[in-house]
């Protein structure tokens, strides 16, 4: 005899619809993403490890090609070092070389890495550049060469023509680009290091953060610089210090503090062979001064890109020698995975960007020289 069909209550039923919505809509494997509010701004919590997200939490780089200053065809163009570089939406790379005698200072390549033109001569007449501190792009896509002995910012448009000279605010050191046409000044104003945003015309919006670093009043000095990192994505601003530990703040196009990205750490101890190198930096009389704290950092310094993902550079080693982890955060401000790189950091800044699918990034070889990678992150 056939059974029946087994009848179960309504709050079952209720039950069980609700477990399928709730795999259906949540996926497998995926994660709540915690969040508080501070003051009415969002703060995202992250942890040790990568969320959950279903999308992968390792990244590789793939290199396609490089420009490598070690290279003698390189060399033969005058540019025998790299003190930065920038992309244009065209895939262009304008390189900033370091001075060496009477050569241009700015290279152009194509997308495909071949040589274009040079152009910018050191000096103090229109188009020179007395002390190059900074390369970057304006909201028009136009050079801009920060000047740091004469506070001024020189520009030239994608063709190499000199179109003018601008002047930074007082105390200002470098300049470089903003979300949606604005740009970021950095400069100093005694022991106070701040970041200001401003419009295309060099006018004042407002003051983003500022950090200061307090002179030892002793014989001893301090051998780590401090950490005050920034960097700008298409729609906003990303600025990291020291002394608020692992906590990235991000403004929107106008100044304004919309989220506070924090993040767990593992603490890296300074090791013996780090204070060697930094050592080698200062005069033999002067190292007998440098003092050093006992862990680093949180990190070295971070990177957005254009899409709003964000790198940001820790001190804990790689998987190969000289590279480091980086943790890449998306466009919300959340953990999503690592990978292990070896990217230039000089002023505080981290020379890469990932531009329309493509990533680039500034390395030092063991030889010394320096090399422009340009790949793929995967």
């Amino acid at each position: 005899m056939a059974s029946k069909p087994q009848a179960y209550p309504l709050v079952i039923i209720l039950f069980m619809g609700l477990g399928i919505f709730l795999l259906n809509s949540c996926g497998p494997g995926k994660e709540k993403i915690e969040t508080i509010k501070e003051d009415g701004i969002e703060v995202v919590i992250n942890h040790l490890e990568p969320y959950k997200t279903g999308e992968k939490s390792s990244f590789t780089f793939e290199k396609r090609w490089s420009i490598d200053t070690e290279n003698r065809e390189i060399q033969k163009l005058g540019l025998m070092d790299i003190m930065g570089f920038e992309v244009n939406s065209a895939g262009e790379i304008f390189v900033l070389g370091k001075l060496s005698g009477e050569g241009n200072l700015i290279f152009k390549f194509d997308k495909d890495r071949q040589f274009i033109k040079s152009f910018g001569h050191q000096g103090q007449g229109p188009g020179e550049v007395e002390a190059p501190f900074h390369i970057s792009l304006d909201g028009q896509e136009n050079i801009m060469v920060s000047d740091s002995s004469r506070q001024l910012v020189v520009i030239y448009d994608s063709d190499g023509s000199f179109v003018k000279n601008q002047m930074m605010p007082a105390g200002g050191m470098m300049t470089a680009s903003g979300p949606q046409g604005r740009l970021l000044i950095m400069g100093t104003s005694g022991e106070t290091f701040w970041l200001k945003l401003v419009d295309s015309d060099f006018l004042e919006i407002k003051t983003l953060d500022e950090f200061i670093m307090k002179l030892p009043r002793t014989t001893k000095l301090r051998a780590i610089p401090p950490v005050f990192a920034w960097s700008s994505s298409r729609d906003n601003i990303y600025v990291g210090k020291e002394d608020r530990g692992y906590e990235i703040h991000v403004f929107d196009a106008d100044g304004q503090l919309i989220r506070k990205i924090r993040k767990d750490y593992k603490k890296v101890p300074v090791s013996e062979s780090y204070k060697e190198k930094i050592l080698k930096m200062f005069p033999p009389r002067m190292r007998e001064m440098a003092v050093f704290p006992d862990f680093q950092p949180p990190f070295q310094s971070l990177m957005a890109a254009d899409n709003g993902m964000l790198f940001v550079c820790t001190f804990e080693e790689g998987h190969n020698p000289g590279e480091f982890m980086f943790d890449i955060f998306d466009k919300d401000g959340v953990f999503i995975g690592r990978t292990s790189l070896n990217v230039f950091i000089w002023e505080g800044h981290l020379w890469a960007r990932l531009k329309d699918n493509k990533f680039y990034y500034l390395k030092e070889k063991d030889s010394g020289y320096k090399e422009l990678l340009i790949g793929e992150i995967r």
